[in-house]
């Protein structure tokens, strides 16, 4: 289904198709900027970055994206300050750190061998394993981000909920986007391939958890044909390759959740 402002996109393309002889699509953010064969690639943008609208059929950026950094107050938090980002966007006023003390769920670091010689601990999908205030911290899965969320939501009567898409495919995340809904997706630092991964068993469920030292999550927040636009509560807003964006995220499960 077309929004508003893909059909405002489409008549602003043709209008500027038949005024010029060449047809160059120029977009722009606050503190950087997109960039094609005319238009160069910007520094990362500052603390209060917030991201304009982007007119194209087969592009699109969400408007007034605003970053929040996860340090100094949370070195390993990077989902939760994620999920911050994306309340805030709904118009909740909520910060990081009352979103990790108050509703994130969190265990200790708390591995061992079991008499079968496996290694066994906590599981990572539903719980931050350690403290994102720490530089200790290790990571979280969707199941603790949902819980986070949706606590958060009960706390404050909202007529929301956190959706877990896990192992949908980039096309349909880039849907959502088109529709103004961020996705929370979990993948690497800098966007580089996934370091070698270690974990342990669940013991509930005996599945195999593993983590990396890059895993990392951040929010989709725009594509184009050849990138991708994340909120990144490390680098701020950056721009990757959607190609290699598209290979992190397989490499993490195709983790991801929305909230609606």
């Amino acid at each position: 289904m077309l929004t508003d402002k893909k059909i405002i996109a489409l008549i602003a393309a043709a209008a500027v198709a038949c005024a010029a002889a060449m047809c160059v699509g120029i977009y722009s953010f606050s503190g950087g900027s997109k960039s094609n064969a005319s238009a160069p690639e910007s520094e990362s943008a500052s603390a209060d970055e917030s991201t304009q609208a982007v007119l194209s059929a087969d592009e699109y950026l969400i408007d007034d994206f605003e970053i929040v950094y996860q340090e100094p107050e949370l070195p390993t938090g990077c989902e939760i300050t994620s999920l911050t980002m994306m309340l805030n966007y709904y118009g909740f006023d909520v910060d990081k750190v009352t979103m990790t003390t108050e509703y994130l769920p969190c265990v200790s670091y708390n591995v061992y061998s079991g008499s079968d010689g496996k290694l066994y601990g906590p599981d990572l999908n539903q719980y931050f394993i350690g403290n994102p205030t720490s530089k200790y911290g290790y990571v979280c899965g969707t199941g603790a981000i949902v819980t986070a969320a949706d606590d958060y939501f009960d706390s404050c009567e909202a007529d929301m909920q956190a959706l877990d898409l896990t192992g949908s495919t980039p096309e349909e995340l880039y849907e959502y986007v088109s529709e103004d809904v961020p996705v929370l997706v979990w993948v690497t630092i800098s966007m580089a391939d996934r370091a070698a991964t270690q974990g342990w068993y669940v013991e509930e469920s005996g599945e195999y958890a593993e983590w990396s030292s890059n895993d990392h999550a951040a929010v989709l927040i725009g594509y184009s044909d050849s990138a991708v636009t994340i909120a990144d509560p490390i680098a701020g807003l950056a721009e990757y390759d959607r190609e290699q964006f598209e290979s992190v995220l397989e490499s993490r499960g195709s983790q991801c959740v929305i909230l609606k």
